[in-house]
């Protein structure tokens, strides 16, 4: 058999089954162990298979993304800054409540890299709640109904516990803010959330990287003026930033070396 059929068929069978052994390759196409290796090898190189000790294996197929993790890539150096920023509000022996964003998943990254002494955390985000390993964060999860799309935890069940918690702090985020309809989302479910967190909080802390400003969508979720603060990053153009500050909304630029 040419070489180059017999690493096809091996390629197949590996594909098919998910892995095989040296041994049963040589077995099976009446070659040497060394063969085989050598089959494996140049499979490996082409990066068609992951080679293991004593064979090979398929390799797992590419993640399809999804909303969560296009969200969790895009602006991560500005949502490092921000969440740098933001951990000031954050103080020994407080409730706060960070939402299903992945600035506020940045934000928990931070707290575990230094936490505060008697931190409890309560969140609608199974990533912070999984990712928040440090004994000094008590972390609570809201239950309620799973939205695989947006990787958040929502639904009746989470507002009727939400709405019976106090927070020091409460950090959102939106799909969008604009002066006109404030925090905006295409989703119900996450207003609905947000808001009970916020009605149960001293202050509301909006944590908005730059590339949302200007953006609206179908919901309003609360007027840029009812936060406390927004913290966003440095690439906020200074004229936006006026025209923000000018109509009453208090806005915090973090500084990217703060996150460094």
């Amino acid at each position: 058999m040419p070489p180059a059929l017999r690493r096809a068929q091996i390629l197949q069978r590996i594909r098919r089954d998910g892995g095989v052994s040296v041994a049963d390759l040589a077995r099976d196409h009446a070659v040497s162990a060394v063969t085989v290796h050598r089959d494996l090898e140049e499979l490996s190189r082409d990066g068609l298979v992951e080679r293991v000790h004593g064979g090979a294996r398929a390799l797992a197929p590419p993640a399809m993304p999804t909303a969560w993790t296009q969200r969790a890539d895009q602006a991560g150096a500005a949502k490092a800054a921000i969440a740098a920023h933001a951990v000031r509000y954050v103080g020994h022996g407080a409730t706060i409540f960070l939402d299903a964003s992945s600035t506020a998943l940045a934000l928990a990254r931070r707290l575990v890299e230094d936490p505060p002494n008697e931190l409890t955390l309560v969140t609608n985000s199974p990533a912070i709640a999984y990712e928040v390993q440090a004994d000094a964060i008590h972390v609570v999860v809201v239950p309620g109904e799973l939205d695989q799309h947006m990787r958040m935890i929502a639904g009746r069940w989470a507002v009727e516990f939400l709405s019976e918690l106090n927070f020091a702090v409460a950090f959102v985020s939106a799909a969008g803010v604009s002066l006109d309809q404030g925090l905006t989302t295409a989703r119900r479910p996450l207003a609905d959330v947000i808001n009970a967190a916020r009605a149960g909080a001293t202050h509301s802390i909006g944590l908005i990287d730059a590339s949302k400003f200007g953006r609206s969508s179908l919901l309003s979720i609360a007027r840029a003026q009812e936060l406390d603060a927004i913290v966003t990053d440095a690439e906020l153009p200074a004229e936006v930033a006026s025209q923000y500050r000018a109509a009453g909304v208090r806005l915090e630029i973090a500084n990217p070396e703060e996150s460094a």
